[in-house]
């Protein structure tokens, strides 16, 4: 398989990042990444009864959602209580 000149370079700015990598932490989870397969992702019974029960909550009006700002923001709080 012939990769984009793009591609390649993208894939070494990556390698470069990581070879400045200090923190353990991320590179046993950058790891766990690259070993799972990664063309396939499947959420769990529970996921999907989650999204199905918000999905419904959306459609008939009980819930209006959020806006991406505030999608946004609370995901940046838990990433940040996670570091």
């Amino acid at each position: 398989m012939i990769q984009s000149t793009q591609l390649q370079i993208e894939k070494l700015n990556l390698i470069e990042k990581i070879i400045h990598i200090e923190d353990e932490n991320l590179i046993a989870y950058l790891n766990a990444m690259l070993l799972e397969n990664t063309n396939e992702y499947k959420l769990s019974v529970e996921d999907l009864s989650t999204i199905e029960e918000s999905r419904s909550k959306y459609l008939s009006s009980e819930d209006k959602g959020k806006s991406w700002d505030e999608v946004k923001s609370n995901l940046l709080k838990k990433r940040d209580e996670r570091l």
